[in-house]
């Protein structure tokens, strides 16, 4: 069925995926349900308020959680229908389970190898700090399987068409209403495109391209950081948050601009406390790629040590091999892996490096592109 409608609305060819990853994927969600349940509580009690806030009102407290809203409406829904919060799991484990499956293709694409693409979804399958949040009402289960479906479809296209422009342009959409950072992937689709798909237009073409829709992101960008509510983006700086609500703060003083949820505002406080930021920024940056954290048991940062530290040096190594073989998908991973970090220093990171995981897929393209030779390439 799902081959059938990727293959009759987008003309998807060549789609294959192993029933054995269905089996694996189907034990791991099997044991989250186990271990987790239906996990209501923390963020979760969070949007079932606004949920019925919204339900109540017709409107959210604060314009914020519009951006916020795919969780919300999922979870308002079965409150106006009287169902069981089992079935917003339900569509998560769905939406999860298409990604996994575009994935699959994705590597196939990437590797061009079944094995390597076998191996490549199975990591990202098993993986239970990337799987974790699958029986949450939290937005990071829709928001990690959005990205990887938007990715993959993207990715994978070989002639971009009017059509799917349109179901690009509704999948950033959904993931900016489902988190802000959905925005971010705006940037690397842009470059994307314009080295992928536009080198027969005229070059005055394709720079205004880039600069009408990279002016239409910072306007965007700008408008959703004056949302209010939890966005404030002077807080980490003057509270000195390397972890997002951890506040670390010392006598260094913060010259403060007039506003500060504002891209002008941003930019203001980095000139006025280069020094401050500076040091921010290192220790924003060992938190997002050291990942380890001293609340979490030893197993759980030998866990995450072994899974994506490994994985730092083999991206390095497939980087290399896919920056020789010229493959402009690269434009578009290194582009979102670049912004996350980015984006992490010039706010804060995220107590369980959830910023991080929603690169995982990524990581694990370039780090099994490290497999890529010839041996590999005789047994497909």
């Amino acid at each position: 069925m799902i081959r059938f409608i990727f293959y009759k609305y987008f003309r998807i060819r060549k789609l294959y995926f192993p029933y054995s990853l269905l089996i694996v994927w189907a034990l791991v969600q099997m044991f989250l349900l186990h271990t987790n349940g239906i996990f209501t509580q923390m963020e979760a009690a969070k949007y079932i308020y606004h949920a019925k806030y919204f339900l109540n009102h017709g409107s959210f407290v604060t314009n914020n959680y519009w951006l916020y809203s795919t969780i919300i409406f999922l979870i308002a829904l079965c409150i106006k229908l009287k169902l069981s919060f089992a079935f917003v799991v339900a569509i998560q484990f769905i939406v999860n389970l298409i990604a996994l499956f575009m994935f699959y293709n994705l590597s196939f694409h990437f590797l061009r190898n079944r094995k390597l693409a076998w191996i490549t979804s199975f990591l990202l399958a098993c993986n239970i700090f990337y799987q974790w949040y699958n029986t949450f009402l939290y937005t990071e289960s829709l928001f990690f399987s959005l990205t990887v479906i938007y990715s993959s479809y993207l990715l994978t296209l070989k002639r971009l068409r009017v059509r799917d422009m349109i179901f690009i342009g509704f999948l950033l959409a959904l993931l900016s209403f489902t988190r802000p950072t959905g925005i971010l992937f705006l940037v690397p689709t842009i470059f994307y495109i314009y080295y992928r798909f536009m080198n027969p237009l005229k070059a005055y073409v394709k720079t205004a391209f880039v600069i009408a829709w990279l002016g239409i992101f910072l306007f965007v960008l700008n408008r959703m950081m004056q949302t209010g509510g939890s966005l404030k983006f002077m807080v980490p700086f003057i509270k000195e948050n390397v972890i997002c609500g951890l506040d670390t703060v010392t006598s260094v003083p913060v010259n403060l601009p007039e506003n500060g949820n504002s891209l002008w505002g941003l930019i203001q406080y980095i000139f006025m406390n280069s020094s401050q930021f500076l040091h921010l920024a290192v220790l924003k940056t060992m938190s997002f790629w050291g990942i380890l954290r001293p609340y979490y048991s030893l197993p759980h940062n030998i866990g995450l040590a072994i899974m994506f530290y490994s994985f730092y040096v083999l991206g390095i190594v497939g980087l290399v091999i896919k920056w020789k073989e010229k493959d402009k998908r690269l434009i578009f991973l290194l582009g979102i892996i670049l912004l996350y970090w980015v984006t992490t220093m010039l706010t804060c990171d995220d107590w369980h490096s959830r910023f991080f995981l929603t690169l995982t897929p990524f990581i694990f393209l370039l780090g099994m592109s490290s497999f890529i030779n010839n041996s590999w390439k005789k047994v497909k």
